[in-house]
């Protein structure tokens, strides 16, 4: 499901893509006017029993043996072994029941899902080839095919010259998603309510964790790529002539290695649609990913994180 922390309604300017890598990506302004947020639309009583059902489960996955810091540490057993767990009423093509992901392992404390990267077609686009990314995957086209093109997508996102806003990313998501037997029922992305990131990265790990290993779906985020006041930035982004700039960028993680312990250890998986001539996947520490979904665009002022 997609979350939302900060309401306002922003856009998200994406870097100029990056093929090969070219210097000098345009420095974007990210706001749009208010509109109708579709994303924020009423759930049926089943999506929203389904988004309690997952939500507790993010919260028993974050449970663990706490630090005099407050740093929550790695279960001391699997932590997918648990089978109280709430399980939902139906079963799906991508799993018979509610339980471990085919592509998680323990006692490693991994897992991931099969996506593959796109690049993004226009400057403007990252929220477009995010869309496409999860939409190949739930639809299961395989490495090269695309289910819905990025003309397609841009239809649902209302994607323009200043990006895409959270609300529309998240229906662009639901909408290219829908229908797939490999989708959990009753799923739906949601943008993340305050109180579900309430112990910050450990609350957002634990929601990454939720959505791989026992969903098998991958998580979409925004972050500032390369801010030139931040200390943070995508690894995907390191080559020298790629300059900062104060952009937003939506990117899918679809991939965790390390449970959440404030530390630089635990790594995460994304597919970076601006970087190389068919996208590029690449992992940096959870916790620069979580600093950077902070700082996320060029106001400080949103959280953007679609589960």
């Amino acid at each position: 499901m997609i979350s939302y922390v900060a309401r306002g309604i922003r856009a998200f300017v994406c870097a100029v893509t990056l093929a090969g890598v070219m210097a000098s990506p345009a420095i974007a302004e990210a706001s749009v006017s208010a509109q109708a947020d579709p994303a924020d639309a009423p759930l049926t009583p089943a999506q929203e029993q389904a988004r309690l059902e997952k939500l507790a489960v993010a919260l028993k996955e974050e449970i663990g043996s706490t630090s005099a810091a407050g740093r929550v540490q790695a279960a001391a057993s699997c932590p997918f072994s648990d089978t109280t767990l709430p399980v939902p009423t139906q079963s799906w093509a991508g799993a018979a029941t509610l339980g471990l992901s085919p592509a998680s392992g323990c006692p490693g404390h991994w897992g991931y899902v099969a996506t593959y990267p796109r690049r993004q077609e226009q400057p403007y686009f990252c929220g477009v080839a995010t869309v496409q990314v999860v939409a190949n995957y739930v639809w299961r086209v395989g490495a090269a095919a695309n289910k819905w093109t990025q003309t397609q997508i841009v239809a649902w996102t209302r994607t323009n010259g200043s990006g895409t806003s959270g609300s529309y990313e998240s229906y662009g998501l639901n909408k290219a998603t829908a229908g797939s037997p490999y989708v959990p029922p009753n799923w739906t992305y949601r943008n993340a309510y305050l109180s579900e990131l309430a112990n910050g990265g450990s609350s957002w790990h634990a929601l990454l964790r939720t959505d791989i290993s026992t969903y098998s779906m991958p998580q979409v985020v925004s972050v500032a790529p390369k801010d030139p006041n931040f200390g943070y930035f995508l690894h995907s982004w390191s080559d020298t002539r790629i300059k900062a700039q104060y952009a937003g960028h939506y990117i899918v993680l679809f991939g965790w290695d390390g449970v959440w312990d404030g530390t630089r250890g635990p790594i995460v998986q994304y597919d970076d649609s601006a970087v190389g001539p068919s996208g590029t996947a690449d992992s940096d520490p959870a916790y620069d990913m979580w600093q950077m979904i902070q700082k996320t665009n060029v106001n400080k002022s949103g959280i953007y994180i679609g589960w």
